[in-house]
């Protein structure tokens, strides 16, 4: 094989590395591509949630001299989100962990919840809510662009129901 070859992914064959279809097995390469690309787990966001995420957390802050950040700080060390393509995970504790996860395809509500102390300071809660019994509703905030983080989520919850082929039934 030369630099200007590459072999088919399906059928192996010697094709053109510029090729988008195999001459020999028909394949669309571009499609073929994407669809292994949508399939791949992609990470949207690791961290943890921003420490002061609401005007009124600003304001006990304000009133305690400061000994309410130090609160906030920790509580913000304790929970931390991963959120990909495919799953939302979040681990909660700092000396004892606990680790819930939830599956985009069975996600069927985002809501966006914008409280006024939250608004003011430009942030918003994600509100997740699930057919998984266990974990019903997820709630995410303190991430940055999280609206549309939302907006991403959905399209990947929607691109899993295809790709695993789930449908949701709706009850009268």
């Amino acid at each position: 094989m030369s630099d200007d070859t590459k072999s088919c992914p399906v059928c192996a064959e010697t094709i053109k590395v510029a090729a988008i279809k195999c001459r020999f097995c028909s394949t669309d390469l571009v499609a073929l591509a994407a669809s292994q690309e949508s399939q791949a787990e992609s990470v949207l966001f690791i961290g943890h949630p921003s420490v002061i995420h609401s005007a009124w957390q600003w304001l006990a802050v304000a009133c305690t001299l400061g000994i309410a950040f130090v609160y906030y700080w920790i509580q913000s060390l304790a929970t931390q989100y991963e959120i990909t393509t495919q799953r939302v995970r979040i681990e909660n504790g700092i000396l004892s962990k606990s680790k819930e996860s939830v599956e985009l395809f069975r996600i069927d509500h985002f809501d966006v919840l914008k409280p006024l102390g939250m608004r003011l300071l430009g942030q918003c809660v994600l509100q997740l809510r699930s057919t998984d019994t266990n974990f019903s509703t997820v709630v995410v905030f303190g991430i940055p662009d999280l609206e549309k983080m939302a907006d991403t989520l959905r399209e990947c919850s929607l691109r899993e129901r295809t790709r695993r082929r789930v449908t949701t039934l709706v009850q009268a």
